[in-house]
């Protein structure tokens, strides 16, 4: 015997792998970056969590450890205040912000539109064709 374990190709995700993935994904990586930095597949991991309920709970754990550390990471601003609902001083003075923004440009090319309308339209339309219809029935009446 040449001291094989088995036929077939050698298990990716072993047990040092888990390790290594589930400390990446609670250090604040994405599911898809912690499998191209560990070289696996996207979804190997979520094959691994719905058949092993161990790994299932221990990456549910990660992820939330993960996403906490990654709004860590971000910085404070109208995003964060949206999504993540962070109420602090700085976050909601750059949503004010962007709001009050959003708000005078909105103004500016609504004000724009109607500065347009009134300068190549100094009559509608309606009134002119009934001008036009009405003054070509005359003479044919007369």
């Amino acid at each position: 015997m040449t001291g094989r374990r088995g036929r077939g190709r050698p298990p990716l995700f072993t047990p040092e792998v888990r390790e290594r993935y589930l400390a990446a994904v609670a250090a604040g990586a994405t599911l898809k970056e912690a499998t191209a930095d560990l070289g696996l597949t996207k979804n190997l991991a979520s094959q691994h969590a719905a058949h092993d309920p161990e790994f299932a709970a221990a990456l549910r754990d990660a992820r939330a450890v993960g996403r906490r550390a990654r709004l860590d990471r971000a910085g404070h601003d109208e995003s964060r205040y949206t999504n993540h609902r962070c109420r602090c001083p700085k976050c909601t003075r750059a949503a004010s912000t962007a709001r009050m923004a959003r708000k005078a440009r909105a103004e500016e090319e609504r004000d724009s539109r109607l500065d347009l309308t009134a300068v190549d339209s100094p009559q509608s339309p309606t009134s002119f064709s009934l001008l036009v219809s009405s003054s070509s029935r005359t003479p044919a009446a007369a």
